[in-house]
């Protein structure tokens, strides 16, 4: 018996804000950089759209690591300080840390 094939989620035109940042944060977790989804796509995704957001902004919470491997697995390139997708509208930053609520620094 030969080993299954695991195939990897795609992102395409027709992936969500929703499944784009489930599958970025997984990728990343796989990779053992830990990020924590905030701004706009995060209003996006709990308010079900309600207010539209094309970009992700990934906070890191620990150590800072590169990226640039798991994101061009994805599909991802490079535009500045920007991640984008050719087959998708949404694009990924990186914004600096630490995650925090106005003033307040968040902690695990």
């Amino acid at each position: 018996m030969s080993p299954r094939k695991v195939s990897r989620p795609v992102i395409d035109e027709s992936s969500t804000i929703e499944q784009v940042a489930t599958l970025v944060c997984a990728a990343l977790d796989g990779a053992g950089i830990s990020v924590v989804l905030s701004g706009g796509a995060a209003v996006s995704i709990y308010s079900d759209n309600e207010y539209e957001s094309y970009d992700l902004d990934f906070v890191p919470t620990g150590l800072a690591r590169r990226v640039d491997d798991v994101m061009e697995s994805l599909g991802f390139e490079k535009r500045q300080r920007h991640w984008v997708h050719p087959r998708n509208p949404y694009w990924v930053e990186f914004p600096g840390g630490p995650v925090a609520i106005g003033e307040e620094v968040i902690h695990d």
